[in-house]
Protein backbone atom coordinates (compact mmCIF):
# COMPACT_ATOMS: atom_id res chain seq x y z
CA UNK A 1 0.00 0.00 0.00
CA UNK A 2 1.88 3.16 -0.94
CA UNK A 3 0.24 5.22 1.92
CA UNK A 4 1.72 3.32 4.67
CA UNK A 5 5.49 2.99 5.44
CA UNK A 6 6.26 0.64 8.16
CA UNK A 7 8.96 0.78 10.36
CA UNK A 8 10.76 -1.92 12.33
CA UNK A 9 12.80 -1.77 16.02
CA UNK A 10 13.45 -3.90 18.53
CA UNK A 11 13.80 -3.37 22.35
CA UNK A 12 17.65 -5.30 23.63
CA UNK A 13 17.11 -7.75 26.34
CA UNK A 14 13.40 -7.68 26.11
CA UNK A 15 11.85 -10.90 28.33
CA UNK A 16 8.84 -12.27 29.11
CA UNK A 17 6.57 -10.18 31.87
CA UNK A 18 8.45 -7.28 30.77
CA UNK A 19 6.30 -3.57 30.99
CA UNK A 20 7.29 -2.00 27.29
CA UNK A 21 7.36 1.72 27.11
CA UNK A 22 7.14 4.09 23.90
CA UNK A 23 6.34 7.09 22.22
CA UNK A 24 5.33 7.61 18.82
CA UNK A 25 5.26 10.71 16.65
CA UNK A 26 4.38 11.23 13.45
CA UNK A 27 4.12 13.97 11.13
CA UNK A 28 2.27 14.57 7.74
CA UNK A 29 2.68 16.73 4.99
CA UNK A 30 -1.35 17.11 4.21
CA UNK A 31 -3.80 18.61 6.89
CA UNK A 32 -6.71 17.05 5.33
CA UNK A 33 -5.42 13.73 7.24
CA UNK A 34 -5.34 13.34 11.29
CA UNK A 35 -3.97 9.74 12.25
CA UNK A 36 -6.72 7.44 13.98
CA UNK A 37 -5.46 6.78 17.25
CA UNK A 38 -6.37 2.84 19.14
CA UNK A 39 -5.95 3.19 22.85
CA UNK A 40 -6.87 -0.49 22.43
CA UNK A 41 -5.44 -4.34 20.66
CA UNK A 42 -5.43 -7.49 21.62
CA UNK A 43 -3.13 -6.91 24.01
CA UNK A 44 -3.32 -5.22 27.60
CA UNK A 45 -2.09 -2.03 28.02
CA UNK A 46 -1.61 -0.09 31.49
CA UNK A 47 -1.45 3.28 29.33
CA UNK A 48 -2.47 4.75 25.96
CA UNK A 49 -2.25 8.76 25.56
CA UNK A 50 -2.92 10.41 22.38
CA UNK A 51 -2.59 14.59 22.38
CA UNK A 52 -3.01 16.70 19.29
CA UNK A 53 -3.21 20.58 19.19
CA UNK A 54 -5.36 21.42 16.08
CA UNK A 55 -5.36 25.45 14.92
CA UNK A 56 -8.87 26.47 15.15
CA UNK A 57 -9.32 27.13 11.41
CA UNK A 58 -9.29 23.89 10.75
CA UNK A 59 -12.86 22.29 11.38
CA UNK A 60 -12.07 18.34 12.23
CA UNK A 61 -15.00 15.61 13.88
CA UNK A 62 -14.49 13.45 16.37
CA UNK A 63 -15.40 9.96 16.02
CA UNK A 64 -14.98 8.17 18.91
CA UNK A 65 -15.55 4.77 19.66
CA UNK A 66 -15.74 1.74 22.25
CA UNK A 67 -16.76 1.23 25.81
CA UNK A 68 -14.04 2.09 28.06
CA UNK A 69 -13.86 5.31 30.30
CA UNK A 70 -11.16 7.66 29.28
CA UNK A 71 -8.83 8.35 32.69
CA UNK A 72 -8.66 11.87 31.03
CA UNK A 73 -10.74 14.01 28.40
CA UNK A 74 -9.20 17.63 28.16
CA UNK A 75 -9.12 20.53 26.01
CA UNK A 76 -6.77 23.42 26.15
CA UNK A 77 -6.95 26.49 23.92
CA UNK A 78 -3.73 28.79 23.06
CA UNK A 79 -3.03 31.03 20.27
CA UNK A 80 -0.29 31.21 18.16
CA UNK A 81 1.11 32.92 15.01
CA UNK A 82 0.75 31.26 12.10
CA UNK A 83 2.50 31.38 8.31
CA UNK A 84 1.62 28.69 5.55
CA UNK A 85 1.28 28.93 2.11
CA UNK A 86 -2.21 26.85 0.80
CA UNK A 87 -2.53 24.66 -2.47
CA UNK A 88 -6.29 25.01 -2.39
CA UNK A 89 -8.47 22.23 -3.47
CA UNK A 90 -7.03 20.98 -6.99
CA UNK A 91 -3.94 21.73 -8.87
CA UNK A 92 -5.45 24.98 -10.83
CA UNK A 93 -6.11 26.37 -7.71
CA UNK A 94 -3.39 29.38 -6.74
CA UNK A 95 -1.04 29.04 -3.98
CA UNK A 96 -2.51 31.03 -1.15
CA UNK A 97 -0.08 32.79 2.05
CA UNK A 98 -1.45 33.56 4.83
CA UNK A 99 -0.58 34.75 7.84
CA UNK A 100 -2.24 35.59 11.13
CA UNK A 101 -2.62 34.87 14.73
CA UNK A 102 -5.31 32.34 15.67
CA UNK A 103 -6.28 29.93 18.30
CA UNK A 104 -5.05 26.42 18.72
CA UNK A 105 -7.25 24.14 20.68
CA UNK A 106 -5.36 21.09 22.25
CA UNK A 107 -7.27 17.54 22.55
CA UNK A 108 -5.81 15.25 25.41
CA UNK A 109 -7.08 11.84 25.83
CA UNK A 110 -6.08 8.86 27.81
CA UNK A 111 -6.65 5.80 28.83
CA UNK A 112 -5.49 3.15 31.47
CA UNK A 113 -5.46 -0.34 32.63
CA UNK A 114 -7.22 -1.03 28.94
CA UNK A 115 -7.96 -4.64 28.71
CA UNK A 116 -7.34 -7.20 25.63
CA UNK A 117 -10.00 -7.21 23.07
CA UNK A 118 -10.76 -10.76 21.76
CA UNK A 119 -12.44 -12.30 19.43
CA UNK A 120 -15.88 -14.33 20.65
CA UNK A 121 -18.46 -15.60 19.16
CA UNK A 122 -21.66 -13.51 17.87
CA UNK A 123 -19.11 -11.10 16.72
CA UNK A 124 -19.42 -9.24 13.30
CA UNK A 125 -15.90 -7.50 13.45
CA UNK A 126 -13.89 -6.23 16.19
CA UNK A 127 -13.01 -3.06 14.52
CA UNK A 128 -16.67 -1.86 15.59
CA UNK A 129 -15.92 -2.13 19.13
CA UNK A 130 -11.99 -1.42 19.35
CA UNK A 131 -11.59 1.72 21.59
CA UNK A 132 -10.07 3.85 19.22
CA UNK A 133 -10.64 7.68 17.87
CA UNK A 134 -10.48 9.02 14.53
CA UNK A 135 -10.56 12.48 12.67
CA UNK A 136 -12.40 13.40 9.38
CA UNK A 137 -11.96 17.19 8.29
CA UNK A 138 -15.17 18.98 7.88
CA UNK A 139 -14.02 22.08 6.78
CA UNK A 140 -11.11 24.71 6.31
CA UNK A 141 -11.78 28.73 7.95
CA UNK A 142 -9.10 30.86 7.45
CA UNK A 143 -10.04 34.56 8.88
CA UNK A 144 -11.81 36.61 6.35
CA UNK A 145 -12.13 34.25 3.84
CA UNK A 146 -15.64 32.00 3.26
CA UNK A 147 -15.62 28.51 5.03
CA UNK A 148 -14.18 25.91 2.36
CA UNK A 149 -16.35 22.68 3.00
CA UNK A 150 -13.83 20.07 2.91
CA UNK A 151 -16.66 17.16 3.51
CA UNK A 152 -19.47 16.62 1.09
CA UNK A 153 -23.02 15.80 2.24
CA UNK A 154 -24.68 13.25 0.68
CA UNK A 155 -26.86 14.84 -1.31
CA UNK A 156 -23.50 16.62 -3.01
CA UNK A 157 -22.10 12.33 -2.90
CA UNK A 158 -24.79 10.85 -4.38
CA UNK A 159 -24.62 13.34 -7.35
CA UNK A 160 -21.15 12.96 -7.77
CA UNK A 161 -21.56 8.94 -7.77
CA UNK A 162 -24.37 9.40 -10.43
CA UNK A 163 -21.85 11.39 -12.84
CA UNK A 164 -19.27 8.33 -12.03
CA UNK A 165 -18.56 6.42 -14.71
CA UNK A 166 -17.46 3.43 -12.58
CA UNK A 167 -20.79 3.98 -10.64
CA UNK A 168 -23.88 4.80 -11.76
CA UNK A 169 -23.28 7.02 -14.88
CA UNK A 170 -24.78 4.59 -17.35
CA UNK A 171 -27.76 4.50 -15.32
CA UNK A 172 -28.42 8.00 -17.10
CA UNK A 173 -28.35 6.15 -20.39
CA UNK A 174 -31.70 4.74 -21.99
CA UNK A 175 -29.35 1.31 -22.61
CA UNK A 176 -31.25 0.29 -25.21
CA UNK A 177 -29.00 -2.97 -25.78
CA UNK A 178 -30.76 -4.50 -22.95
CA UNK A 179 -34.20 -4.28 -24.48
CA UNK A 180 -34.19 -7.90 -26.42
CA UNK A 181 -33.58 -9.70 -22.89
CA UNK A 182 -35.94 -7.96 -21.03
CA UNK A 183 -38.79 -8.03 -22.84
CA UNK A 184 -38.13 -11.50 -23.59
CA UNK A 185 -37.71 -12.08 -19.55
CA UNK A 186 -41.21 -10.23 -19.19
CA UNK A 187 -43.24 -12.03 -21.73
CA UNK A 188 -46.78 -12.49 -21.38
CA UNK A 189 -46.61 -11.27 -17.77
CA UNK A 190 -48.61 -8.29 -16.40
CA UNK A 191 -48.12 -8.18 -12.87
CA UNK A 192 -45.32 -5.45 -11.98
CA UNK A 193 -43.77 -7.51 -9.23
CA UNK A 194 -43.80 -10.73 -11.52
CA UNK A 195 -42.09 -8.70 -13.78
CA UNK A 196 -39.52 -7.37 -11.34
CA UNK A 197 -39.03 -11.13 -10.04
CA UNK A 198 -38.23 -12.34 -14.05
CA UNK A 199 -35.58 -9.34 -13.86
CA UNK A 200 -34.04 -10.21 -10.93
CA UNK A 201 -34.16 -14.14 -12.28
CA UNK A 202 -32.80 -13.46 -15.36
CA UNK A 203 -29.59 -11.65 -13.90
CA UNK A 204 -29.45 -13.97 -11.09
CA UNK A 205 -29.32 -17.30 -13.16
CA UNK A 206 -27.38 -15.71 -15.95
CA UNK A 207 -24.43 -13.76 -14.29
CA UNK A 208 -21.81 -14.61 -11.95
CA UNK A 209 -19.96 -12.83 -9.45
CA UNK A 210 -16.59 -12.97 -9.25
CA UNK A 211 -16.00 -10.55 -6.48
CA UNK A 212 -18.24 -10.31 -3.52
CA UNK A 213 -16.73 -6.94 -1.89
CA UNK A 214 -16.79 -3.88 -4.17
CA UNK A 215 -18.35 -0.61 -4.26
CA UNK A 216 -17.72 0.43 -8.05
CA UNK A 217 -18.17 -1.02 -11.36
CA UNK A 218 -15.12 -3.37 -12.27
CA UNK A 219 -15.71 -2.44 -15.97
CA UNK A 220 -18.13 -0.77 -18.13
CA UNK A 221 -21.72 -2.42 -17.74
CA UNK A 222 -22.46 -2.91 -21.40
CA UNK A 223 -18.62 -5.02 -21.11
CA UNK A 224 -20.66 -6.88 -17.47
CA UNK A 225 -23.29 -7.56 -19.56
CA UNK A 226 -21.20 -9.09 -22.68
CA UNK A 227 -19.52 -11.10 -20.18
CA UNK A 228 -22.04 -12.91 -18.02
CA UNK A 229 -20.07 -11.46 -14.73
CA UNK A 230 -18.16 -9.29 -12.80
CA UNK A 231 -18.24 -8.17 -9.00
CA UNK A 232 -20.94 -7.45 -6.92
CA UNK A 233 -21.60 -3.82 -8.04
CA UNK A 234 -21.24 -4.69 -11.45
CA UNK A 235 -24.29 -7.16 -11.13
CA UNK A 236 -26.34 -5.28 -8.94
CA UNK A 237 -25.86 -2.15 -11.24
CA UNK A 238 -26.59 -3.93 -14.13
CA UNK A 239 -29.76 -5.20 -12.51
CA UNK A 240 -30.46 -1.71 -11.75
CA UNK A 241 -30.37 -0.69 -15.50
CA UNK A 242 -32.26 -3.71 -16.54
CA UNK A 243 -35.35 -2.70 -13.73
CA UNK A 244 -35.49 0.56 -15.34
CA UNK A 245 -35.48 -0.74 -18.71
CA UNK A 246 -38.52 -1.93 -17.55
CA UNK A 247 -39.75 0.87 -16.37
CA UNK A 248 -39.02 0.60 -12.93
CA UNK A 249 -38.28 3.22 -10.81
CA UNK A 250 -35.11 1.60 -9.34
CA UNK A 251 -31.59 2.88 -7.48
CA UNK A 252 -27.92 1.22 -6.73
CA UNK A 253 -27.88 0.62 -2.98
CA UNK A 254 -24.80 1.18 -1.26
CA UNK A 255 -24.01 -0.46 2.37
CA UNK A 256 -20.78 -1.88 4.37
CA UNK A 257 -21.33 -5.87 5.21
CA UNK A 258 -21.23 -7.43 8.58
CA UNK A 259 -17.20 -8.27 8.60
CA UNK A 260 -16.49 -4.66 7.19
CA UNK A 261 -17.65 -2.68 10.32
CA UNK A 262 -20.25 -0.06 10.52
CA UNK A 263 -21.03 3.25 8.46
CA UNK A 264 -21.86 6.42 10.03
CA UNK A 265 -25.30 7.95 8.54
CA UNK A 266 -24.40 10.91 8.78
CA UNK A 267 -20.80 11.30 7.12
CA UNK A 268 -20.53 10.39 3.52
CA UNK A 269 -17.02 8.20 4.11
CA UNK A 270 -17.24 5.81 1.26
CA UNK A 271 -14.15 3.88 2.69
CA UNK A 272 -16.94 2.45 5.21
CA UNK A 273 -18.55 0.91 2.51
CA UNK A 274 -17.61 -2.36 0.52
CA UNK A 275 -21.19 -3.68 -1.42
CA UNK A 276 -24.12 -2.56 -3.55
CA UNK A 277 -27.40 -4.04 -4.10
CA UNK A 278 -30.36 -2.52 -5.66
CA UNK A 279 -33.66 -1.36 -4.86
CA UNK A 280 -36.61 -1.22 -7.21
CA UNK A 281 -40.03 0.42 -6.25
CA UNK A 282 -42.69 -1.59 -7.16
CA UNK A 283 -46.31 0.09 -6.74
CA UNK A 284 -45.01 2.44 -4.25
CA UNK A 285 -43.45 -0.53 -2.29
CA UNK A 286 -39.82 -0.89 -1.98
CA UNK A 287 -37.62 -4.08 -2.49
CA UNK A 288 -34.14 -4.77 -1.69
CA UNK A 289 -32.26 -7.05 -4.43
CA UNK A 290 -29.02 -8.83 -4.68
CA UNK A 291 -28.27 -11.07 -7.75
CA UNK A 292 -25.06 -11.79 -6.86
CA UNK A 293 -26.12 -15.59 -5.19
CA UNK A 294 -27.77 -18.36 -6.65
CA UNK A 295 -28.83 -18.57 -3.17
CA UNK A 296 -31.18 -15.50 -2.85
CA UNK A 297 -34.45 -15.53 -3.57
CA UNK A 298 -36.30 -11.72 -5.00
CA UNK A 299 -36.83 -9.71 -2.40
CA UNK A 300 -34.02 -11.33 0.37
CA UNK A 301 -30.88 -10.48 1.05
CA UNK A 302 -27.87 -11.99 2.78
CA UNK A 303 -27.48 -12.22 6.22
CA UNK A 304 -23.79 -10.33 6.06
CA UNK A 305 -25.87 -7.28 4.60
CA UNK A 306 -27.99 -6.86 7.81
CA UNK A 307 -25.56 -4.59 9.08
CA UNK A 308 -27.62 -0.82 9.41
CA UNK A 309 -27.72 2.06 7.59
CA UNK A 310 -27.36 1.48 3.94
CA UNK A 311 -28.27 4.58 1.82
CA UNK A 312 -30.07 4.97 -1.61
CA UNK A 313 -28.25 6.71 -4.18
CA UNK A 314 -30.64 8.80 -5.57
CA UNK A 315 -31.62 12.24 -6.41
CA UNK A 316 -33.05 12.27 -2.73
CA UNK A 317 -30.21 10.10 -1.16
CA UNK A 318 -32.55 8.00 1.72
CA UNK A 319 -31.08 6.40 4.76
CA UNK A 320 -32.25 2.45 4.93
CA UNK A 321 -32.29 0.30 7.87
CA UNK A 322 -31.56 -3.09 7.69
CA UNK A 323 -30.18 -4.00 10.84
CA UNK A 324 -30.03 -7.80 12.06
CA UNK A 325 -32.71 -6.51 14.67
CA UNK A 326 -35.33 -6.08 11.60
CA UNK A 327 -34.45 -9.80 10.30
CA UNK A 328 -36.87 -12.51 11.39
CA UNK A 329 -36.12 -16.56 11.09
CA UNK A 330 -38.54 -18.89 12.03
CA UNK A 331 -37.71 -23.04 12.02
CA UNK A 332 -39.97 -25.77 12.69
CA UNK A 333 -39.38 -29.18 13.55
CA UNK A 334 -41.78 -32.20 14.02
CA UNK A 335 -40.96 -35.44 14.94
CA UNK A 336 -43.64 -38.42 14.93
CA UNK A 337 -42.23 -41.48 16.66
CA UNK A 338 -43.68 -44.86 17.20
CA UNK A 339 -42.62 -48.68 17.83
CA UNK A 340 -42.08 -50.86 15.26
CA UNK A 341 -44.28 -54.02 14.46
CA UNK A 342 -41.31 -56.18 15.99
CA UNK A 343 -41.76 -54.48 18.78
CA UNK A 344 -37.94 -54.15 19.46
CA UNK A 345 -37.09 -50.62 17.56
CA UNK A 346 -38.49 -47.59 17.40
CA UNK A 347 -39.08 -45.53 14.07
CA UNK A 348 -40.08 -41.77 13.53
CA UNK A 349 -40.21 -39.09 10.50
CA UNK A 350 -38.29 -36.13 10.87
CA UNK A 351 -39.64 -33.07 9.07
CA UNK A 352 -37.53 -29.37 9.80
CA UNK A 353 -38.54 -26.74 7.77
CA UNK A 354 -35.61 -23.78 7.65
CA UNK A 355 -35.58 -19.77 7.82
CA UNK A 356 -35.01 -18.14 4.77
CA UNK A 357 -31.00 -17.23 5.69
CA UNK A 358 -30.50 -20.71 7.02
CA UNK A 359 -31.96 -22.30 3.43
CA UNK A 360 -28.99 -19.84 1.97
CA UNK A 361 -26.49 -21.40 4.19
CA UNK A 362 -27.79 -24.41 3.46
CA UNK A 363 -28.00 -24.15 -0.19
CA UNK A 364 -24.53 -22.78 -0.21
CA UNK A 365 -23.29 -25.43 1.88
CA UNK A 366 -24.90 -28.22 -0.45
CA UNK A 367 -23.34 -26.70 -3.43
CA UNK A 368 -19.66 -28.41 -2.11
CA UNK A 369 -20.82 -31.47 -0.91
CA UNK A 370 -23.23 -34.37 -1.91
CA UNK A 371 -26.85 -35.15 -0.04
CA UNK A 372 -25.41 -38.10 1.16
CA UNK A 373 -22.61 -36.50 2.58
CA UNK A 374 -24.91 -34.04 4.49
CA UNK A 375 -27.17 -36.94 6.12
CA UNK A 376 -23.80 -38.68 6.98
CA UNK A 377 -23.28 -35.66 8.97
CA UNK A 378 -26.69 -36.05 10.26
CA UNK A 379 -26.63 -39.72 11.61
CA UNK A 380 -23.64 -38.61 13.43
CA UNK A 381 -25.11 -36.20 15.31
CA UNK A 382 -27.62 -38.16 17.23
CA UNK A 383 -26.95 -38.96 20.83
CA UNK A 384 -26.88 -42.96 19.97
CA UNK A 385 -27.00 -44.88 16.77
CA UNK A 386 -29.70 -44.77 14.23
CA UNK A 387 -30.95 -46.25 10.63
CA UNK A 388 -31.76 -43.31 8.06
CA UNK A 389 -33.92 -44.02 5.30
CA UNK A 390 -36.16 -41.69 2.73
CA UNK A 391 -33.73 -38.87 2.82
CA UNK A 392 -35.86 -35.62 1.23
CA UNK A 393 -34.36 -32.10 0.77
CA UNK A 394 -37.52 -29.65 -0.72
CA UNK A 395 -37.20 -26.31 -2.25
CA UNK A 396 -33.38 -26.83 -2.74
CA UNK A 397 -32.94 -25.29 -6.73
CA UNK A 398 -35.98 -22.64 -5.57
CA UNK A 399 -34.55 -19.91 -3.73
CA UNK A 400 -37.67 -17.99 -3.31
CA UNK A 401 -39.35 -20.68 -1.15
CA UNK A 402 -37.86 -22.25 2.63
CA UNK A 403 -35.62 -25.38 2.73
CA UNK A 404 -37.31 -28.52 4.07
CA UNK A 405 -35.20 -31.44 5.59
CA UNK A 406 -37.27 -35.06 5.53
CA UNK A 407 -36.33 -38.25 6.66
CA UNK A 408 -36.79 -41.15 8.57
CA UNK A 409 -34.77 -43.12 11.25
CA UNK A 410 -34.61 -46.60 13.09
CA UNK A 411 -33.07 -46.88 16.45
CA UNK A 412 -33.34 -50.03 19.25
CA UNK A 413 -33.39 -48.86 22.99
CA UNK A 414 -31.49 -51.67 24.11
CA UNK A 415 -32.01 -54.25 26.48
CA UNK A 416 -31.39 -52.58 29.51
CA UNK A 417 -33.93 -52.66 32.14
CA UNK A 418 -33.09 -48.44 32.70
CA UNK A 419 -33.49 -46.85 29.49
CA UNK A 420 -32.36 -43.10 29.24
CA UNK A 421 -34.07 -41.03 26.05
CA UNK A 422 -32.48 -37.60 24.99
CA UNK A 423 -36.28 -36.37 23.15
CA UNK A 424 -34.45 -33.89 21.63
CA UNK A 425 -32.55 -35.89 19.46
CA UNK A 426 -29.86 -34.34 17.43
CA UNK A 427 -31.90 -31.00 17.71
CA UNK A 428 -30.44 -29.65 21.32
CA UNK A 429 -27.89 -26.68 22.13
CA UNK A 430 -24.64 -28.95 23.10
CA UNK A 431 -22.81 -26.29 25.04
CA UNK A 432 -23.47 -22.73 26.25
CA UNK A 433 -22.38 -20.36 22.76
CA UNK A 434 -21.61 -17.53 25.27
CA UNK A 435 -18.89 -19.06 27.36
CA UNK A 436 -17.09 -15.98 29.14
CA UNK A 437 -17.66 -14.71 32.16
CA UNK A 438 -17.79 -10.90 31.03
CA UNK A 439 -17.64 -9.45 27.58
CA UNK A 440 -16.78 -5.97 26.85
CA UNK A 441 -18.64 -5.46 23.77
CA UNK A 442 -21.86 -6.12 22.56
CA UNK A 443 -23.41 -9.41 21.22
CA UNK A 444 -24.09 -9.07 17.41
CA UNK A 445 -26.49 -12.17 17.12
CA UNK A 446 -26.76 -12.48 12.90
CA UNK A 447 -30.85 -12.32 13.44
CA UNK A 448 -34.05 -13.14 15.66
CA UNK A 449 -35.11 -16.64 15.65
CA UNK A 450 -37.95 -18.18 16.42
CA UNK A 451 -37.11 -22.08 16.89
CA UNK A 452 -39.82 -24.85 17.70
CA UNK A 453 -39.69 -28.35 18.36
CA UNK A 454 -42.51 -30.49 18.06
CA UNK A 455 -42.01 -34.28 19.61
CA UNK A 456 -44.97 -36.78 19.68
CA UNK A 457 -44.11 -40.22 20.58
CA UNK A 458 -45.41 -43.72 21.62
CA UNK A 459 -44.11 -44.86 24.52
CA UNK A 460 -41.88 -47.92 23.54
CA UNK A 461 -42.95 -50.84 23.94
CA UNK A 462 -42.48 -52.99 27.33
CA UNK A 463 -41.31 -49.82 28.86
CA UNK A 464 -43.51 -47.57 31.35
CA UNK A 465 -41.76 -43.94 32.56
CA UNK A 466 -40.28 -43.74 35.10
CA UNK A 467 -39.41 -40.20 34.89
CA UNK A 468 -40.57 -37.20 32.83
CA UNK A 469 -38.33 -33.63 32.82
CA UNK A 470 -40.51 -30.87 34.31
CA UNK A 471 -41.78 -28.14 31.88
CA UNK A 472 -40.61 -24.97 32.32
CA UNK A 473 -41.01 -21.34 30.88
CA UNK A 474 -37.92 -18.91 31.29
CA UNK A 475 -38.67 -15.08 30.23
CA UNK A 476 -35.19 -13.65 28.66
CA UNK A 477 -34.80 -9.63 30.05
CA UNK A 478 -39.59 -10.08 30.53
CA UNK A 479 -39.84 -9.51 26.62
CA UNK A 480 -36.35 -9.76 24.77
CA UNK A 481 -36.86 -13.53 24.25
CA UNK A 482 -38.46 -17.14 25.87
CA UNK A 483 -37.69 -20.55 26.46
CA UNK A 484 -40.79 -23.03 26.68
CA UNK A 485 -40.06 -26.32 27.31
CA UNK A 486 -43.64 -28.23 27.85
CA UNK A 487 -43.80 -32.02 28.10
CA UNK A 488 -46.73 -34.23 28.90
CA UNK A 489 -47.28 -37.69 29.07
CA UNK A 490 -50.40 -40.37 28.89
CA UNK A 491 -52.12 -42.58 26.68
CA UNK A 492 -49.18 -44.52 26.32
CA UNK A 493 -47.65 -41.56 24.22
CA UNK A 494 -45.28 -37.96 24.98
CA UNK A 495 -45.76 -35.07 23.62
CA UNK A 496 -42.66 -32.27 23.74
CA UNK A 497 -43.17 -28.96 22.46
CA UNK A 498 -39.99 -26.99 22.97
CA UNK A 499 -39.26 -23.56 21.67
CA UNK A 500 -36.48 -20.77 22.08
CA UNK A 501 -37.23 -17.11 20.87
CA UNK A 502 -34.97 -14.77 20.54
CA UNK A 503 -36.59 -11.40 19.57
CA UNK A 504 -33.61 -9.18 19.17
CA UNK A 505 -30.11 -9.58 17.64
CA UNK A 506 -28.01 -7.37 19.38
CA UNK A 507 -27.49 -7.06 23.36
CA UNK A 508 -25.09 -4.72 24.93
CA UNK A 509 -22.52 -5.46 27.15
CA UNK A 510 -24.69 -4.85 30.49
CA UNK A 511 -26.88 -7.62 29.46
CA UNK A 512 -24.40 -10.54 28.22
CA UNK A 513 -24.79 -12.03 31.92
CA UNK A 514 -28.44 -12.33 31.40
CA UNK A 515 -27.99 -13.70 27.64
CA UNK A 516 -25.15 -16.13 28.75
CA UNK A 517 -27.44 -17.18 32.07
CA UNK A 518 -30.84 -17.66 29.65
CA UNK A 519 -28.70 -20.12 27.23
CA UNK A 520 -27.02 -21.69 30.12
CA UNK A 521 -30.91 -22.91 31.23
CA UNK A 522 -31.57 -24.23 27.58
CA UNK A 523 -28.59 -26.07 27.75
CA UNK A 524 -29.06 -28.12 30.84
CA UNK A 525 -32.83 -28.27 30.32
CA UNK A 526 -32.57 -29.75 26.96
CA UNK A 527 -30.09 -32.23 27.83
CA UNK A 528 -32.43 -33.78 29.99
CA UNK A 529 -33.64 -37.18 29.60
CA UNK A 530 -36.44 -39.01 29.88
CA UNK A 531 -36.27 -42.06 31.97
CA UNK A 532 -37.81 -45.39 30.78
CA UNK A 533 -38.17 -48.54 33.16
CA UNK A 534 -39.22 -52.00 31.91
CA UNK A 535 -42.41 -54.10 32.69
Amino acid sequence: DGDVTYQKFTFPNIKGGSIIEYDIKVSTPSYRYLEDWYFQSNYPKLWSEYDIEIPEFYDFIFLPQGYLPYAIDSTNITADNFNFADPGESAMDRLQSYSFRSRTIEHFWAMKNVPALKDEGYTTTLDNHIAKIEFQLSSVRYPNQPVRPVMQSWYQMAEELMKDEDFGEALSHNNGWLNDDVKKATAGVKDSVEMAKKIFQLVRDNYTCTDKTARYLSQPLKKVYQAKKGNVADINILLTAMMQNAGFESHPVLLSTRSHGKTYDVYPLMGKFNYVISEAIIGEKPYLLDASSSSLGFGKLPVKCYNGGARVIAPLPMLVDISADSLKEAKLTTVFMMNEEDGKNLSASFSTQLGTQESVEFRETLSSKSQDDYFKEVKKAYPFEVEISNPEITALKIPEEPVSVKYNIKFNLGEDDISYFSPLLAEAYKENPFKSAERLYPVEMPYCSDETYILNMEVPKGYVVEELPKSARVMLNENEGMFEYIIAAGGGRIQLRCRTQIKKANFEPEDYQTLRDFFAYIVKKQAEQIVFKKQ
